[in-house]
């Protein structure tokens, strides 16, 4: 391509990257690029300056700042846009770090206390302590004599009426504000696509600081004579509308209306003195971890093509550092995930661990009682064998002889033992039945030679495992039904020895 005096060939190496820098940035022909660049002294930031705000008479200060300039830098490819958006935006300010952009939560103004200076509320407080204090007794009159208040109130001028507030908008909630904006703005304009964020400008700049997005704001004037020509022809053109609904450009898009208490904040603290007005406001992490900015300011209607060249110019400068803030977050999230479930495996390996080692506790601990159980049965039962010997020993020594055959009163029992022996034998007739059964359960120790001598033990209390019954018909001779052998038996009698199993104890225990 060839320009009207030379061509691109004919400029040396710094000219080349000049011309380069400068078209990558407004898109301008190469024929229109290299006389302005030549105007601004192969300068490339006063070439971008003017190709955005318009030549300038001040040819001296051209002039100077081309010999201040430093020489064009060496390029690199991953830091080329950034050092040339940032040539074209901080061109015709100061170096300054962009202004922060502040958060703003508008308070209702039914909530507002106004209150006075000290110094006044100093001054007044005797006068309105009489007040309250002389303001008691006459409530209290109002309320007995309900007459008083309208006597002393001013009666109505003929022809008056009531003044009414008309001057502003009906206050409401930040996203009400958004909601009656958007409607407002449809009513006007027609339908349209723009994502309008529907909550206030403080949840929108917390949503752009947390997703690491750019905020847009947009403040209107309906006042204003631009507002209309602004929103019909560059807001709502169809290349604004699809630069704003891109997801790759991570756009909020905030509107308000200065007319609102929250907007007119905002426009305050944005110093904002043309309308319409549109901001760019995204995270600096070179001004804190936390900072929010404005990288980019644009007052008044402009056409779409600077519009949009201007918010790409503010979104190409900080969207590698952007970037780089998600890549670090992203990792650093990665990071507290993984370590998140590491802990959370630990705690689970932990606490699997410790359900096993009570599990275990609890198997140890009922193995140890039921082995003390069975131990503790063990000793019972030798216990209990131990002194019911020592009872039939003792017991053995209180059982008569025999009587003799010319006894009188005896009776004789033929009785059928357990192990299919049978005895038989005489007692006297004035013995207890106890003394039968107490023959049978001392018979072995009758039949031995050697029987040593004992006494009774302590806390024992003997019971007899079986029963003497007799046959056709059956009769149970109890211990508990008392009398004596020759009441129950008669002269004799045929007795069998039946054993008394367990589950008969237990039977005879519940009934």
């Amino acid at each position: 391509m060839a320009s009207a005096n030379m061509d691109v060939s004919q400029l040396s190496e710094s000219q080349q990257l000049a011309l380069q820098q400068y078209m990558s940035v407004t898109d301008q022909d190469v024929a229109a690029a290299i006389p302005l660049l030549q105007r601004s002294q192969w300068n490339v930031e006063i070439a971008i300056a003017k190709f955005f705000d318009g030549e300038g008479p001040d040819l001296i200060a051209e002039a100077l700042a081309a010999q201040n300039a430093p020489p064009p830098r060496a390029a690199r490819q991953e830091n080329l846009q950034q050092s040339l958006f940032d040539g074209s935006i901080r061109s015709s300010r100061s170096r300054s770090p962009p202004d922060a952009a502040p958060r703003i939560v508008p308070q209702p103004d039914d909530q507002v206390i106004y209150r006075p200076p000290f110094l006044l509320s100093l001054i007044f407080t005797p006068f309105s302590f009489l007040y309250r204090l002389l303001s008691l007794p006459f409530g209290f009159l109002s309320y007995l004599f309900p007459f008083l208040p309208r006597m002393f109130r001013p009666s109505p001028t003929v022809g008056t009426t009531r003044r009414t507030n008309t001057i502003g908008r009906k206050p409401l909630k930040p996203r009400d504000c958004a909601a009656r904006l958007k409607r407002e703005f449809e009513e006007e304009y027609g339908p349209n696509n723009l994502p309008l964020y529907d909550g206030g400008y403080a949840q929108a700049l917390d949503l752009a600081k947390k997703d690491l997005k750019f905020l847009v704001i947009i403040l209107t004037s309906p006042e204003h004579d631009d507002t209309s020509s602004f929103i019909q022809d560059t807001l709502l053109s169809a290349e604004v509308s699809e630069f704003f609904n891109d997801p790759k450009n991570d756009i909020i898009l905030w509107m308000g209306d200065v007319r609102d208490s929250e907007a007119y904040q905002v426009s305050t603290a944005l110093r904002c003195t043309k309308f319409p007005f549109t901001a760019l406001i995204t995270h600096t992490p070179e001004q804190g971890s936390t900072s929010m900015s404005v990288v980019a300011r644009i007052t008044g209607p402009v056409p779409p093509t600077t519009y949009l060249t201007k918010l790409r110019a503010g979104i190409a400068t900080h969207a590698e550092k952007l970037a780089t803030v998600r890549a670090t977050r992203s990792a650093q999230q990665f990071e507290r995930s993984l370590r998140d479930e590491q802990n959370s495996a630990y705690e689970r390996s932990l606490a699997q661990d410790r359900e096993r080692a009570r599990l275990r506790r609890e198997a140890e601990a009922a193995a140890a009682a039921e082995e003390k159980r069975i131990a503790d049965e063990l000793a019972a039962a030798l216990a209990l064998k131990n002194k019911r010997e020592q009872w039939k020993r003792w017991r053995v020594q209180a059982i008569p002889p025999e009587p003799s055959l010319d006894s009188k009163n005896v009776v004789r029992i033929a009785l059928k033992m357990p192990e299919a022996a049978r005895i038989t034998r005489r007692f006297s007739g004035d013995a207890s039945v106890e003394e039968l059964y107490a023959f049978v359960e001392c018979y072995d120790l009758l039949q031995s030679e050697t029987v040593g001598e004992s006494t009774k033990p302590e806390e024992y209390e003997h019971k007899y495992d079986f029963r003497l019954v007799s046959t056709l018909p059956r009769v149970v001779y109890s211990i508990e039904d008392g009398g004596t052998i020759g009441e129950k038996v008669g002269k004799s009698g045929n007795l069998i020895v039946e054993p008394i199993s367990d589950d008969e104890d237990e039977e005879d225990e519940e009934d």
